[in-house]
C-alpha cells in the first residue's frame, strides 16, 4: 500500500511538471504563425514569395533620405502599385517636426482603392525610408511596405470592391521625425477623409507582432472591432496599451492621432532588436514567422475594416483586453477592475477566516510566510540588476551595442530567469519543511492583492492581472477546504495554476526585450512573482529540491552558452563609429569615436587608450548617445565648407529677427545649427515654413544642437529664420555632414566582416563646423 502511494506521488509530481512545461511551450508557440504559411502559388492568395521578392529589392542598399537608393526604392514602389492598375501620386512637401526641430522635403507615395460609399476611409500606412545611415531597412519598415503591397495585390486579384475607400500611404522620412506622416496629415486633402489607420512597423527582425492601439479617447469600440476582425493569432494586451500611452513612443500613427484626431492600430515585431537600424536588417535575417504574422493581421483587418462603419469607432470608455491561446481576445470594461479587486479581497478575507477557524492557518506561520516572499523578491531583483552590471564589467563590449539587447541577450535572460526560479524554489522548499503550503501561500496572495489594488488605482490597463489572483484564491480554497488525497489535490492545483503561467510567462521576455537588458530586474521580479503563485504545487512535490537543482543546472548551462555567444562574428557584428570633425573657427581637425572599446578598424585612427581630456563641445556638441570617448588630432582634409550668409538681421520693439542662407559647396546629407549658450527662441522657420509652436511662446534652447535639416538633394540651399527676444545674446554654429568619410581616406582599411557602422548616430561622416558671424 505504501509503495503504491509513493509511486502515485512520484507519478503525479512528474505529470504536474510536464503539464506546466507544456503550458509554457503552448503559450509561446501560440504567439506566431508557421513560417510555411502563405506558400500557395494561387495568385488570389497572399504570397510569401512575392513579399520576399519585393523585400530583397527594397533592402538591397541603405535607402535613407537623400541616398541614391532612396530614389530607386521610391520608383520601384510606384511602378509596382501602378502595375496593379492604381493611380499613384508622389506627394512632395516640406515637413517639420516641432519637438525635434528637424525638417526635410518628403516624397510620400499615395494611392487609393475607391469604395462604394462616401463614408470614412481606411488608411494602410508604413514608411519606405531606412534608418540613417547604414540600415538596410528590411524589417524597419520594408516588412510593412511589402506586406501592404502584397495584401493590396491579393485584395484586387479577388475582384473585391470595398465599401470604404482604401488609402495607401507609404510615408517618407519617418526615421527623421515622422516627417512624411506630418506632410500628409497637414497638407494632403485625403487626410480629412480617413477614419482609421493600420500602421505596420518593426523594431527588430523577429518575434511576435504586437498590436498597439492609439486613440485620443477610449479603446472600447476599436478593440471590439479588432476582435470581430477575427485575427488568426492576435498578440495584444491593455498593459502594453497603457504603458505605451505613458511613455514617449511615436510612430507615423502618432502623427495621425495627435494632429488629425485619427485613431488606429500599430502592428510591430520587436525581437532580435540588435538588428534594428543596422546593415544586418536584411531580408535574409528577418524571421519568416514575423512576416507571416504581419500578413495575418493585415489580411484579416483589411477584409473587415474595408466594409465596416469607420465613423463609429470613437469611444470614451477603455477596456481591459488580453490574448489567450485558444480563445482569441478576452475583453471587459475598465470599470470592472475595482469591483473585481474588491471581490478578491472579500474572498480572501472569508477564506482566511475559515482557515484560522479550522486551524489550517496560524498567525505565527502566516507571518513567517512573508520571510521567503521578501527574500525571494530581493534575490530576484538582485539577480536581474546586479547580474547585468556584473556582465558589463566582465564584457565591456556589451556597452558598445547601443540597442540595449546583445546578440546573446536571449541566453542571458534565460540564465537570469532560471537562476531566479532556482533561488525562489530553494527558499520556499526550505521553509516548506516548517510551514504548511496554506500558510506559505498567504503572503504571495497578499502581494498579488496589493499589486492589483495599485493597478486599480494607477494602471487599470493591467487589470487582467486579476486572473492569476483569482486562480491563486481557488488554489488557496482547495488547500483549506479539500479533504481529498494529496496526489489528487496536487493535480487539481496544477490545473488551476496553468492559465496563470500561460498568461504571465510571455510577458517576461516581452518586457525585457522591449526595455533592454538593463531592465532585466523587471523580468526576474515577474518570474519570481509568477513562481510564487505555484506554491501550492511545488511545495507539495516530494524531494522538491531536485527541481531547484535542475533550474540551477539549466542556469549554468545558459550562462555557458551566452559566454560562447559573446564574441563577434559575421553573423553578430560589432558596431563601431568614426567621424572626421573639422572646426573652421580654430582650423583644427579631429577623428572622433563614440565607442568604449577600440577594435582593429578603429585602432587605425586612435591611440589604444581613451582620450585623457574631456572633449571640447564647442567644437562639436555631444549627447547621451554621441559622447566622444576617443579623439585625436588629424590632418586637415581639402574640403570646401558651406557658405553661410546673414541675409537679415532686424530689430523690432520686442524681437530680433535673424535669417541665414546656407549654401552647400559639396554633396551633403545633413545641416545642423547649434548654440554655444542657452538662449530663448520664439520662432524658428526653415524655407519660410515655421516649426509648430504656440503663438508667442518662448522656448528655452539648451547648449548644443537645436535644428536639423535633412537634404533630399545634396546641393539644396537652406534658409533658416530665428526670432528671439530683443536683447538675446547669440552664439550660433553651423554644422554640415556628409556620409563619405571612408571614400575620402585612401590609406584606411575597410571594416572587416565582423564589424559594422554603429546605428542611431552620425557615422562614417565628414563634419565641418563654423560659427555664424553676426
Amino acid at each position: 500500500m505504501n509503495s503504491n502511494l509513493s509511486s502515485s506521488k512520484n507519478f503525479t509530481w512528474l505529470f504536474s511538471v510536464l503539464m506546466i512545461v507544456l503550458a509554457i511551450f503552448v503559450a509561446f508557440s501560440a504567439q506566431l504563425p508557421s513560417a510555411d504559411n502563405y506558400q500557395s502559388g494561387n495568385e488570389k492568395e497572399f504570397s510569401q514569395q512575392n513579399v520576399l521578392k519585393h523585400l530583397k529589392v527594397i533592402s538591397g542598399e541603405a535607402h535613407y533620405v537623400g541616398a541614391p537608393a532612396h530614389t530607386k526604392v521610391r520608383k520601384y514602389l510606384v511602378d509596382e502599385l501602378e502595375a496593379l492598375g492604381l493611380e499613384v501620386e508622389t506627394f512632395k512637401h516640406l515637413s517639420t517636426h516641432g519637438r525635434r526641430t528637424v525638417a526635410a522635403y518628403t516624397n510620400n507615395i499615395i494611392t487609393k482603392i475607391k469604395g462604394t460609399s462616401e463614408g470614412k476611409a481606411l488608411a494602410l500606412v508604413s514608411h519606405y525610408d531606412s534608418g540613417t545611415h547604414s540600415s538596410l531597412g528590411a524589417s524597419d519598415a520594408g516588412s510593412g511596405v511589402v506586406t501592404i503591397l502584397e495584401a493590396v495585390r491579393t485584395f484586387l486579384a479577388n475582384g473585391k470592391q470595398p465599401t470604404n475607400d482604401i488609402i495607401i500611404v507609404l510615408t517618407d522620412a519617418e526615421e527623421q521625425g515622422l516627417l512624411g506622416a506630418g506632410a500628409f496629415v497637414n497638407f494632403h486633402p485625403w487626410a480629412k477623409d480617413i477614419g482609421l489607420v493600420l500602421n505596420f512597423e518593426a523594431r527588430g527582425s523577429g518575434g511576435p507582432s504586437y498590436m498597439l492601439i492609439e486613440t485620443n479617447g477610449g479603446n472600447k469600440r476599436l478593440i471590439q472591432a479588432f476582435r470581430e476582425a477575427d485575427i488568426n493569432i492576435p498578440v495584444a494586451n491593455s498593459l502594453m496599451y497603457a504603458l505605451y500611452k505613458l511613455l514617449p513612443n511615436s510612430t507615423d500613427l502618432t502623427v495621425f492621432r495627435k494632429q488629425a484626431d485619427i485613431d488606429g492600430l500599430n502592428f510591430a515585431f520587436i525581437d532580435d532588436h540588435f538588428d534594428y537600424h543596422t546593415v544586418q536588417d536584411s531580408w535574409e535575417r528577418i524571421d519568416r514567422e514575423s512576416l507571416n504574422h504581419q500578413a495575418d493581421y493585415l489580411m484579416a483587418s483589411l477584409n473587415y475594416f474595408a466594409y465596416a462603419d469607420l465613423s463609429q469607432l470613437k469611444s470614451e470608455q477603455d477596456m481591459v483586453y488580453f490574448n489567450f491561446p485558444g480563445v482569441n481576445m478576452v475583453i471587459y470594461p475598465n470599470s470592472w477592475v475595482t469591483p473585481m479587486v474588491l471581490f478578491a479581497i472579500v474572498l480572501f478575507v472569508l477564506l482566511s477566516y475559515y482557515g484560522f477557524k479550522q486551524n489550517s492557518l496560524t498567525i505565527k506561520q502566516v507571518t513567517l510566510g512573508f520571510v521567503p516572499l521578501f527574500t525571494s523578491l530581493a534575490l530576484a531583483g538582485s539577480i536581474g540588476y546586479f547580474g547585468w552590471q556584473l556582465l558589463l564589467l566582465l564584457f565591456p563590449q556589451y556597452a558598445d551595442i547601443p540597442h540595449g539587447f546583445t546578440y546573446n541577450g536571449h541566453w542571458i535572460l534565460a540564465c537570469f530567469v532560471t537562476f531566479t526560479c532556482a533561488t525562489t524554489l530553494f527558499i520556499y522548499q526550505l521553509f516548506s519543511k516548517k510551514l504548511s503550503s496554506s500558510n506559505l501561500f498567504v503572503a504571495p496572495i497578499v502581494l498579488w492583492l496589493g499589486v492589483n489594488v495599485m493597478i486599480a488605482l494607477m494602471l487599470p490597463g493591467a487589470g487582467f492581472f486579476i486572473l492569476p489572483l483569482y486562480l491563486a484564491l481557488a488554489c488557496f480554497g482547495l488547500n483549506i477546504f479539500s479533504q481529498i488525497e494529496r496526489p489528487k489535490q496536487l493535480m487539481l492545483a496544477s490545473l488551476l495554476v496553468i492559465p496563470s503561467v500561460m498568461l504571465l510567462a510571455p510577458l517576461i521576455p516581452l518586457l525585457v526585450i522591449g526595455l533592454g537588458l538593463k531592465m532585466s530586474m523587471i523580468g526576474t521580479l515577474l518570474t519570481s512573482m509568477t513562481l510564487i503563485l505555484l506554491v501550492p504545487v511545488f511545495c507539495n512535490y516530494p524531494k522538491g529540491n531536485r527541481l531547484a537543482i535542475g533550474f540551477s543546472v539549466l542556469s549554468l548551462l545558459f550562462f555557458v552558452i551566452s559566454i560562447a555567444q559573446s564574441d563577434y562574428t559575421e553573423e553578430r557584428k560589432k558596431p563601431n563609429s568614426v567621424n572626421y570633425v573639422y572646426d573652421q573657427d580654430t582650423d583644427s581637425a579631429f577623428m572622433i569615436s563614440y565607442n568604449r572599446t577600440l577594435d582593429t578598424f578603429t585602432n587605425q585612427f586612435f591611440d589604444k587608450e581613451p582620450s585623457a581630456t574631456t572633449w571640447d563641445e564647442s567644437i562639436y556638441p555631444q549627447s547621451r548617445r554621441t559622447k566622444v570617448r576617443f579623439y585625436q588630432a588629424t590632418d586637415k582634409l581639402d574640403i570646401k565648407a558651406v557658405k553661410v550668409e546673414v541675409i537679415k538681421d532686424e530689430l523690432t520693439d520686442k524681437s530680433r529677427i535673424l535669417e541665414l542662407l546656407i549654401s552647400p559647396q559639396r554633396e551633403l546629407n545633413i545641416i545642423q545649427l547649434a548654440s554655444n549658450i542657452e538662449m530663448p527662441i520664439s520662432k524658428l522657420s526653415v524655407n519660410s515654413q515655421a516649426f509648430s509652436s504656440e503663438p508667442g511662446a518662448v522656448k528655452e534652447i539648451k547648449k548644443g544642437f537645436f535644428f536639423k535639416y535633412v537634404l533630399t538633394h545634396s546641393h539644396e540651399k537652406v534658409s533658416v529664420e530665428l526670432v528671439v527676444p530683443k536683447n538675446t545674446e547669440l552664439s550660433l554654429k553651423v554644422f554640415e555632414t556628409s556620409f563619405d568619410l571612408l571614400d575620402r581616406l585612401d590609406d584606411v582599411q575597410a571594416r572587416e566582416s565582423i564589424y559594422m557602422p554603429e546605428p542611431f548616430v552620425i557615422n562614417d561622416a565628414v563634419i565641418i563646423g563654423q560659427s555664424v558671424k553676426i
